[in-house]
C-alpha cells in the first residue's frame, strides 16, 4: 500500500507536467523536438520553460491556437515566416515575456487584433513585411519598449493612426517601404530619438507634413524614392530640423543601387 508522503510525492510530479498534445500539430511536434521527446502527454514543464528557440517557418501553417506557446516562459526567437497565416487568435503570444525576436513575415495576414503584442516587454525585432496588412490597430505597438527594429514593408497600408510609434523610444530602424501610403499624419515620427533608418521608398506619397521629421536626432538615412513627391530637393525645409549628417534619397532604387544620394544637414 502507497504511503500518502508516496502518493503527495506523485501528485507533485504530475503538477510538474503539461499536456501539449491538442497545440496546433506543427508547433506540438517543434516542441516535442526541442524537448527530445515523443510523449506530448506529460512534457515537463521547467523544460518547457528552458526552450529559447522555436523555428516554425515555412511550414504551411494555416492557422495558430491560442494557448500554442502557454508555458514558454523562456522563448527568446519565435520564427513563423513563409506559412500562409492569415490572422492572429487574441492572446496568442501571452506569456511570453523573454521573447526578443518575433518573424511572421511572409504570411497573408490582413488584420491584427488589439493587443496582440501585449506583454512583449523584451521585444527588439519584429517582422510584419510581405503580409497583406491595410491598416493597423491603435496602440498594437504599445509597450515595446526595448523594439528596435520594426518592418512593415510590402504590406498594403493606406494610413498610419496618429501616434502609431508612440513609446517606441528605442527603435532604431523602421522599414515601411512598398506600401501604399498616400500620406503620414504630422507628428508621426515624435519621440524616435533612436531611429536610425526610416525608409519609406515605393508608397504614394504627394506631400509630407512640416516638421514630420522633426526631432530624429540619430537619423542617418532617409529614403522616399518612387512616391510623388514634386520638386522634393536637399534645400527642402522639410530636412532644416536635421541636427546631423543625413543621407537622403529622392528618387527610385534600381535594384540595389540608389540612383540619387544626397546628403543633408539641417539649418
Amino acid at each position: 500500500m502507497r504511503t500518502i508522503a508516496t502518493i503527495a510525492a506523485l501528485l507533485l510530479a504530475a503538477c510538474d507536467k503539461v499536456n501539449i498534445c491538442d497545440r496546433t500539430p506543427q508547433v506540438r511536434d517543434v516542441i516535442l523536438e526541442a524537448l527530445e521527446t515523443n510523449d506530448c502527454d506529460a512534457v515537463d514543464v521547467e523544460r518547457l520553460a528552458d526552450v529559447e528557440t522555436l523555428a516554425l517557418d515555412s511550414m504551411d501553417l494555416t492557422a495558430l491556437r491560442a494557448g500554442n506557446f502557454n508555458g514558454l516562459t523562456g522563448l527568446k526567437r519565435l520564427y513563423l515566416s513563409g506559412n500562409k497565416l492569415t490572422e492572429l487568435p487574441e492572446g496568442v503570444f501571452d506569456g511570453l515575456s523573454s521573447l526578443q525576436t518575433l518573424r511572421l513575415e511572409s504570411n497573408e495576414l490582413a488584420i491584427l487584433p488589439d493587443g496582440v503584442f501585449g506583454g512583449l516587454s523584451s521585444l527588439s525585432n519584429l517582422r510584419l513585411n510581405n503580409n497583406q496588412l491595410t491598416t493597423l490597430p491603435d496602440g498594437v505597438f504599445d509597450g515595446l519598449d526595448d523594439l528596435q527594429h520594426l518592418f512593415l514593408s510590402e504590406n498594403q497600408l493606406t494610413s498610419l493612426p496618429e501616434g502609431m510609434f508612440d513609446g517606441l523610444i528605442g527603435l532604431e530602424y523602421l522599414f515601411l517601404n512598398d506600401n501604399e501610403l498616400t500620406e503620414l499624419p504630422g507628428g508621426v515620427f515624435d519621440g524616435l530619438d533612436s531611429l536610425e533608418e526610416l525608409i519609406l521608398d515605393r508608397n504614394k506619397l504627394t506631400s509630407l507634413p512640416d516638421g514630420v521629421f522633426d526631432g530624429l536626432d540619430s537619423l542617418k538615412l532617409l529614403t522616399l524614392g518612387g512616391n510623388h513627391l514634386v520638386g522634393l530637393t536637399r534645400d527642402n525645409p522639410l530636412f532644416a530640423g536635421f541636427s546631423t549628417r543625413v543621407n537622403v534619397s529622392f528618387t527610385n532604387f534600381t535594384g540595389r543601387r540608389v540612383r540619387s544620394l544626397a546628403t543633408v544637414t539641417g539649418s
